[in-house]
């Protein structure tokens, strides 16, 4: 099975977490230097946060076979130099949903949400800031098993 990558919405990413959009409306503040916009997503993580860098590569027809899931901390994904597309998947889920997240935008994971790596869209190679409760990859990482499936990045 070959999935398509649809938008990240606020609608499409409602059952997984959250997604945070370019701003569309009136900055909260303005001056001759810059415009800033306030409270454009929320999140909570319980004690100390992180913040990695993870940089991956286009595989072209190697299927996805496996994901993970944190069950303590929200995952939060910006990506760096290139739009990516993420698989994610609930317990129930018969299949993944594959989202496209936009440069300028960030997505929550929500705990417990079953995803994959973040792939490239339009690159070999790009990279993404990972943000969650510091100790969450020695501490908090389930990893299972899943149908493959491919992911159509263009």
């Amino acid at each position: 099975m070959k999935l398509v990558p649809s938008r990240a919405s606020a609608e499409a990413v409602a059952r997984f977490g959250a997604v945070v959009l370019a701003p569309a409306g009136e900055p909260t503040s303005a001056s001759a230097h810059c415009l800033f916009w306030s409270d454009l997503g929320h999140f909570r993580i319980e004690g100390e946060t992180e913040i990695g860098i993870c940089t991956v590569f286009a595989q072209p027809g190697v299927p996805i076979d496996s994901m993970e899931r944190h069950l303590r901390t929200p995952e939060i994904l910006v990506p760096i130099d290139a739009p990516f597309a993420v698989p994610l998947m609930r317990d129930r889920d018969p299949a993944a949903t594959v989202l496209r997240v936009e440069l300028g935008e960030a997505l929550v994971v929500d705990p417990a949400v079953w995803h994959g790596a973040c792939l490239p869209i339009g690159r070999a190679r790009s990279s993404y800031f990972v943000i969650f409760r510091r100790g969450t990859p020695q501490q908090d990482v389930e990893k299972r098993q899943v149908a493959p499936f491919e992911v159509d990045v263009g």
